[in-house]
């Protein structure tokens, strides 16, 4: 049945012959990828078995409010990919997370569907994220051994600018002496920071951490954060936006919210042009509230959106196969989320500019 509703789309657009219309049948039954067909109204005009498996659905839906149902507990964030407020008219693609134990990634691309020259729909495609079955052990020994290799390169970097320093400091001049600093305080932060990576990970994937968890109003969390924030952050850069009249609450551990939200930062700042500003948005649904970071980022490929919440896909130690440390971070920050029973998301379109969404359970009032 399914199948009739997507060939008579197909022969609706004219885009294929009879050989590629069962050569996609073949496909449909038999991809690793998934596939979902909706109409502009929201009815469902085909769902592959693929689709079932990732999301997880216990029956066929036959509208995208069905399959919503069906996935608000496991996937709430796929509301926001399905039921956008403006109909998609450009390829945006970006993660979904599955709540389930463990938690799982799959990624997914969204491209409009036209008839004669109107929008008619959209097709969704979802992957599972790469090297999620049998890699987490080979992942993690890929990244100790990249970090045990670049906590010895700053160390040595630091030594010898150090020794250099203490043994010419009379014959070397002031403009000599900055050079040899400035290469020191580099590779310190450097090493700081891959070291503080390092515990972030091995503590949080020991699953040891403890978080005091509070009441916090958000909005009213989010402001103090940034006042402090913009000591550190170039202040033009960012934009706060509270989307609501109202403060929504969570239970979460300010400490760790406070880590999310500077790695968001950091990443949000290293990713998009010197000039861009970072926009920051606060609002809410009916269960959970959304801390979204929106900005461009040129350098940031589907394949890299794929994997960023990953501790590291097993890879060759190479420079070219190392990520960058604002993009290990995120590792950090999604787990920090999912401790929080919060979740990180990532979306993207065209032109290149992303959503970054933080979405943490609402709390009722206390009181």
């Amino acid at each position: 049945m399914l199948w009739q509703k997507w060939r008579t789309l197909v022969d609706d657009i004219g885009i294929m012959d009879a050989v590629q219309q069962l050569a996609l049948e073949a496909w449909l039954d038999s991809s690793n990828e998934g596939l979902l067909v909706a109409g502009e109204t929201g009815t469902i005009l085909l769902v592959n078995p693929r689709v079932r498996q990732l999301l997880q659905l216990s029956a066929i839906p036959k509208s995208i409010e069905q399959l919503l149902q069906q996935t608000r507990i496991t996937s709430p964030e796929l509301r926001a990919i399905l039921t956008a407020s403006e109909p998609p008219n450009h390829k945006k693609w970006g993660t979904l997370r599955i709540q389930q134990h463990p938690a799982r990634w799959i990624s997914w691309e969204q491209m409009p569907l036209m008839q004669d020259g109107k929008l008619s729909g959209t097709v969704t495609v979802f992957r599972e994220a790469v090297g999620q079955e049998g890699q987490v052990e080979l992942a993690k020994q890929s990244f100790l051994s990249m970090i045990s290799h670049d906590l010895r390169t700053p160390l040595s970097t630091i030594l010898g600018f150090g020794e250099l320093l203490y043994h010419n400091r009379q014959t070397l001049s002031d403009d000599e002496q900055k050079e040899f600093l400035g290469h020191i305080i580099k590779n310190a932060n450097d090493l700081s920071r891959y070291t503080q990576i390092a515990l972030d990970i091995m503590f949080l994937e020991a699953d040891l951490q403890s978080f005091e968890m509070e009441p916090v109003y958000l909005d009213r969390f989010v402001k103090h954060w940034l006042s402090d924030a913009l000591h550190r952050f170039p202040a033009q850069r960012l934009e706060y936006l509270n989307g609501s009249a109202d403060d929504p609450m969570t239970r979460i551990s300010s400490a760790a919210l406070h880590k999310i939200l500077t790695i968001l930062t950091e990443f949000a700042l290293a990713e998009s042009p010197p000039d861009d500003v970072i926009k920051i948005k606060l609002s809410y649904d009916d269960k959970n509230a959304h801390i979204v970071f929106t900005h461009a980022a040129p350098g940031l490929s589907q394949a890299d959106v794929a994997v960023l919440f990953q501790i590291m896909q097993p890879r060759d130690l190479s420079e070219t196969g190392r990520p960058q440390l604002h993009r290990m971070q995120m590792y950090v920050a999604s787990l920090l989320a999912e401790r929080q029973q919060g979740s990180l998301t990532l979306r993207g379109q065209d032109d290149f500019l992303y959503e970054v969404d933080l979405s943490l359970p609402l709390a009722p009032p206390e009181g």
